[in-house]
C-alpha cells in the first residue's frame, strides 16, 4: 500500500522522528516478530535478546520511502529493509544470497570491529543502503559497498540520521510491507 506523501520540516533529528514515526514506528512499539524469529532459525541463526528487541520495534515498518525521490512508479531513494524481506509478498531471491554472506564471511569482519557477536538485520539507507547488523549490546554496524571502514551507530535513528544528512527533502510518501499489511 502506498501512504501519501506528507510534509515533513524541522532540523534532521526532528525530520527523521517524523520519518520512523509515519513509517509506523511509536514509543514502546512491541509487535510480533515470529515470522521474522521463524526466518533466523530457518536459517540456523536463533535471534540474539538484542536482535529480537530491535524487531519488536521496528519490524514492519515500511520499507521504502520517497524523499526527494517524487516519482512513486520509480525505485525509492531511501529502504528500510530489514529480513526477511517481504516486498509485496514476492520472496526476494537475493535475499537468501545476502543472509548468507552477511551471516558467514562478512560477519566476521564486522565481529571482529565490533569486539562482540553480532547478527545481520538487513539494508537500511538513502541510495547505497549499508547492510547493517546489531551487536549482542545493541549498537549498530554499517558497511557500505564504497567505503572501507565500518561504522557504529548507538541506535537506527542515528544511522538513518548519518544517511540522510545530505538529502533535501521536505516531504515523504512510503510504501508498507504489504505481506504484513494488518498483522504488525
Amino acid at each position: 500500500m502506498i501512504k501519501e506523501r506528507i510534509p515533513i520540516s524541522g532540523d534532521l533529528g526532528s525530520k527523521v522522528k517524523q520519518l520512523m514515526e509515519y513509517a509506523g514506528w511509536y514509543e514502546g512499539r512491541s509487535v510480533d516478530i515470529s515470522i521474522a524469529e521463524q526466518y533466523y532459525a530457518d536459517h540456523g541463526v536463533p535471534m540474539m535478546k538484542t536482535t529480537q528487541r530491535f524487531y519488536r520495534k521496528y519490524f514492519g515498518l515500511c520499507c521504502e520511502w520517497y524523499l526527494a525521490q517524487k516519482k512513486l512508479k520509480w525505485a525509492a531513494d531511501f529502504e528500510f529493509a530489514l529480513f526477511p524481506y517481504l516486498v509485496n509478498g514476492i520472496k526476494n531471491h537475493l535475499e537468501d544470497a545476502y543472509f548468507r554472506d552477511m551471516s558467514g564471511c562478512e560477519l566476521a569482519e564486522i565481529e571482529q570491529a565490533a569486539g562482540q557477536k553480532c547478527q545481520p538485520i538487513g539494508h537500511i539507507g538513502y541510495y547505497y543502503p549499508a547492510e547493517v547488523w546489531i551487536s549482542e549490546y545493541g549498537k549498530l554496524y554499517a558497511k557500505y559497498e564504497y567505503q572501507d571502514e565500518i561504522e557504529c551507530f548507538p541506535d537506527v535513528f542515528a544511522l538513518i540520521e548519518r544517511e540522510l544528512r545530505q538529502c533535501k527533502f521536505d516531504s515523504a510518501a512510503m510504501k508498507t510491507v504489504e505481506a504484513l499489511d494488518g498483522k504488525v
